[in-house]
């Protein structure tokens, strides 16, 4: 049998329970932490993609009116608010789109009359997964007769 003295005590290297614990707690906690920050994640992802997509949807719009020239394309209300699908399980049917056209004069102000220049906006709203509420993405351009 071996003979414990003071020097082998001191050559005594390990943990005890306690440090275990303490360190399995602190290990815990971190992981725990680390775990929840996961769903927050996924949200501002989501979220991100959806402004993208409305970002798309509105400069679709507007570049499909833009192609048409500026002799057709029409005045006013283009577009009343609807929703881009009526299929509940279509992709597009979570986003909403209008689509006005106005007369603008040479100090970007609205005009009633034909002064050669017209501003299109388009706004595509959609439901944003952090606030849980309606959002919109609001696209201009102008388009001159010339």
């Amino acid at each position: 049998m071996l003979k414990f003295n003071k020097k082998f005590k001191r050559e005594l290297k390990g943990f005890s329970l306690i440090e275990v614990v303490v360190a399995m707690s602190i290990l815990m906690v971190a992981f725990i932490g680390l775990v929840q920050s996961f769903p927050l994640g996924n949200s501002i992802n989501d979220s991100s993609q959806k402004k993208t997509t409305a970002s798309y949807l509105a400069q679709e719009k507007i570049e499909s009116l833009y192609s048409s020239g500026y002799d057709n394309i029409a005045t006013g209300t283009i577009e009343i608010k609807h929703r881009l699908s009526s299929d509940k399980n279509d992709f597009f049917y979570k986003y909403q789109r209008e689509t006005e056209v106005y007369y603008m004069d040479e100090n970007l102000n609205a005009s009633s009359s034909d002064t050669g220049l017209k501003r299109i906006t388009t706004r595509v709203y959609y439901l944003n997964t952090l606030t849980k509420g309606e959002e919109n993405i609001i696209m201009n351009t102008l388009i001159s007769k010339h």
